[in-house]
């Protein structure tokens, strides 16, 4: 009789084993799913020049040929401003302009007849960026990344882009926040350009239709720690980043070196728990290549990612992951004095669209409100938050992202969505 209940048990337990069980396999996938976002990084008309690098920790079961191919489309809106830079300050003038707000400086500045270099910034209307990728994994410990990278300035008229659109924007300003608060309905919409005059009478400028490339960027990253048990794993690694110019407005290579780790924990069977933090600095004027413009003075500029995912594995081994991920990146431009709502300044001032002036052929009818946004674009901190849903399986993974300002707001890009595909195009693993 007991011989029966055993062999009968075993039985069972053989029939019921996959509803209940995985293999190995099934749990290195759940417990350390592939982490690639090289969308996550804000669509800035100026940062779009600097290097920027993808978020990445490698999978439990990493492929040896990967591409990615990744489309970002953002809203930006920068009403022109100039810049002014004082020049042979005396002592009491130093100190006076400490109580000066930053766009009544230019008047203060003409009172008392002071010399001054100036910069002028402006950008309307939707980025596109295509971004084509190559990923090669050996050894589980070495991972390589190139990316190529191609632009597109447009109005935003068409249906792809309603959701960046003034339009779409303004439509939610109306009935659930301020009316026209960044003052989008005093300019005409779908009309699009960016510009940049640095003080030696350098100009850059793209217009409504124009296509132009950025950089190519390199990433080397190193597996330092690896260390699992049933419940949870940790991950650290260190990268090497390099981006070559191929644009005319920042003409600098550009190194960095980063340091990262993530932590999983299972949550159930099919399901676990990613938090990664990685921290990068790079070199924004290492090496000189050609004559550009001076729209990026901030030498040595950090960097900061960090992420929390939820896994989900269905029976199929279909992997939805979603995401919020937090994109911390230091100014563009030195000049400010730190302060939470951006506005503060060493002796810049600013001199922003008021009644009367003329932008772009339109007359303006009153001071833009928040005028604030287009030099906290270049000379503040960005904090930009990003909503990720991901679906992976076999190898290929879908990603959708969405970026917005929910802490601070600079318009640098305002609304951002993004859609990558990462595929093996060989099927090789490692």
């Amino acid at each position: 009789m007991g011989e029966r209940l055993i062999i009968f048990l075993l039985l069972v337990g053989y029939g019921f084993a996959p509803a209940f069980c995985q293999s190995e396999n099934d749990f290195e996938e759940v417990l350390q799913v592939p982490i690639y976002y090289p969308e996550i990084n804000p669509e800035s008309p100026i940062g779009i020049f600097a290097l920027d690098l993808p978020f990445y920790f490698p999978s439990a079961s990493p492929r040896k040929h990967q591409l990615s191919i990744g489309y970002t489309m953002a809203n930006v809106w920068h009403p022109q401003a100039r810049f002014l830079y004082p020049q042979n300050l005396t002592g009491s003038q130093q100190n006076e302009l400490k109580d000066i707000y930053m766009s009544w400086r230019p008047e203060y500045f003409e009172a008392m007849n002071i010399e001054t270099k100036d910069k002028l910034f402006q950008s309307d209307g939707v980025l596109h960026h295509l971004k084509f990728s190559y990923l090669n994994t050996w050894t589980s410990k070495h991972s390589f990344i190139v990316n190529f990278n191609v632009h597109q300035l447009s109005g935003g008229q068409s249906p792809l882009t309603f959701l960046v659109s003034d339009s779409f924007i303004e439509a939610f300003h109306s009935n659930f926040a301020i009316e026209d608060n960044y003052g989008r309905r005093l300019f005409p919409f779908n009309r699009a350009s960016i510009q940049f005059d640095d003080e030696t009478g350098k100009s850059f400028r793209k217009d409504k239709g124009d296509v132009f490339t950025s950089i190519v960027d390199a990433h080397y990253y190193r597996q330092l720690l690896s260390r699992k048990t049933e419940k949870w794993h940790v991950d650290t690694q260190v990268g090497a980043h390099l981006s070559i110019p191929l644009n005319e407005l920042h003409r600098y290579i550009i190194p960095g070196f980063s340091a990262g780790i993530r932590n999983d924990f299972r949550l159930g069977p099919k399901s676990s728990l990613t938090w990664a933090i990685d921290g990068v600095i790079t070199d924004q004027r290492a090496l000189k290549v050609g004559d550009g413009i001076r729209a990026i003075d901030w030498k040595y500029r950090k960097h900061g990612r960090s992420l929390l995912a939820l896994n989900l594995m269905s029976q199929k081994k279909n992997t939805v992951v979603i995401g919020l991920l937090l994109n911390y990146q230091d100014p563009l431009m030195k000049g400010n004095s730190f302060s939470w709502d951006q506005t503060g300044y060493y002796e810049i001032g600013v001199d922003v669209l008021e009644e009367g002036d003329v932008w772009e052929g339109e007359p303006i009818s009153q001071e833009f409100y928040l005028s604030k946004i287009t030099p906290a674009s270049l000379y503040h901190f960005s904090l930009k938050t990003y909503f990720i849903l991901g679906f992976q399986k076999n190898g290929n993974e879908f990603n959708i992202y969405c970026g917005e300002d929910l802490f601070l707001v600079n318009n640098a890009p305002d609304i951002q969505f993004s859609f990558q595909y990462r595929f093996a195009p060989f099927g090789s693993k490692k």
